[in-house]
């Protein structure tokens, strides 16, 4: 089981492979001899393994032991070469049987690499998708021309799929949905390939879980602007305090003196399979949005307060029932800088 977060420098790549997967143009290379890799081919490897890791979208499943994937990896003795380049051979022959179903597909260098991070050792597939690029050409007649040529895009990785070979049976991926010929959308690399049942990634569990909870607090406005910051403040302190976020137990903190939003919340969670989970994040990018309690009034004016500082001493909210306004004051500034 892969840890939360993980330090680039204790992933320590044992051996890698390339396979060509040409589906635009319906041509596989699969290679018989392992990959002679110097320094800058160890540090490519272990950089883009690490974003695979090191990533709020990254989701994860369990294999099927009846599956023709999970057989393969249950077969597969890592510290042989011949049973290595065997299984990825026979792996990357199944992905591109599956990416040749769909012309959005993009073709691809199917890197795979064994890994091993906390004394565990696990199976990389690094899909290094192609884009078409303009490069020079020069003959053996010296006539130079500009050429349209497929190269592997730079930056991070957008499908890969990891295997744990300890379990052989827990997998990890970043993956992309795209339409095959049927007409059918769908996250080929853990329905088609894998053939497990992928949850959804931290990331997008925490846009659904805020956007929830911001949507029922626009939504309580007759509670008025304090009870309305004291929620979404709620919800900061029940991820600083459990460093998670606890479904269940949010619900209960901000919607405990409110049945109907409660209401709401649960079967919004219900919807999306959400309402027992626990889950963290590893980017703090990913929950930038707690940091802040900001608004903008009707008047244009956008006011935004770092969450540690908000409490009633520095930020006093007075609400007129009668005249139907708001006004907040900020309190105890010693100095400030115009921005």
């Amino acid at each position: 089981m892969i840890r939360n977060k993980i330090v680039k420098d204790d992933i320590i790549v044992r051996k890698s492979i390339l396979h060509i997967l040409n589906s635009g143009s319906g041509q596989i290379g699969l290679a018989t001899n392992l990959i002679d890799m110097g320094p800058d081919l160890f540090d490519m490897i272990r950089d883009n393994v690490f974003k695979v890791l090191d990533n709020d979208e990254r989701i994860s499943c369990k294999l099927d032991k009846n599956t023709s994937v999970a057989k393969a990896i249950e077969n597969l003795k890592e510290t042989n070469d011949q049973s290595f380049i065997d299984t990825t051979r026979n792996l990357a022959e199944q992905l591109f049987d599956i990416m040749c179903d769909s012309v959005q597909i993009p073709s691809a260098d199917l890197l795979c690499a064994s890994f091993q991070v906390y004394g565990n050792i696990y199976l990389a597939l690094l899909k290094m998708n192609y884009h078409s690029t303009f490069v020079h050409y020069q003959n053996k007649d010296d006539v130079t021309d500009i050429v349209k040529q497929n190269v592997i895009q730079s930056g991070k990785l957008t499908e890969a799929v990891i295997f744990d070979l300890s379990s052989k049976k827990d997998v990890y991926l970043v993956q992309k949905k795209y339409e095959m010929l049927n007409g059918e959308k769908c996250n080929y690399l853990s329905e088609r390939f894998l053939m497990c049942m992928a949850g959804l990634p931290p990331k997008k569990k925490f846009q659904i879980l805020n956007r929830t909870v911001m949507d029922l607090i626009n939504q309580s406005r007759q509670d008025g602007l304090k009870a309305q910051f004291h929620t979404k403040k709620a919800l900061y302190d029940c991820f600083v305090e459990d460093g998670m976020f606890d479904i269940n137990k949010i619900g209960d903190e901000l919607f405990k003196d409110n049945g109907e939003n409660l209401s709401i919340y649960d079967q919004k969670m219900e919807r999306y399979d959400m309402q027992y989970d626990k889950f963290a994040v590893i980017k703090e990018s990913t929950v930038s949005k707690l940091n802040y309690l900001e608004m903008e009034t009707d008047t244009g004016i956008i006011i935004k307060i770092p969450m540690e500082t908000f409490n009633e001493a520095n930020i006093e909210i007075r609400e007129s029932q009668m005249e139907g306004t708001t006004s907040l004051a900020i309190n105890n500034i010693e100095s400030y800088k115009l921005k």
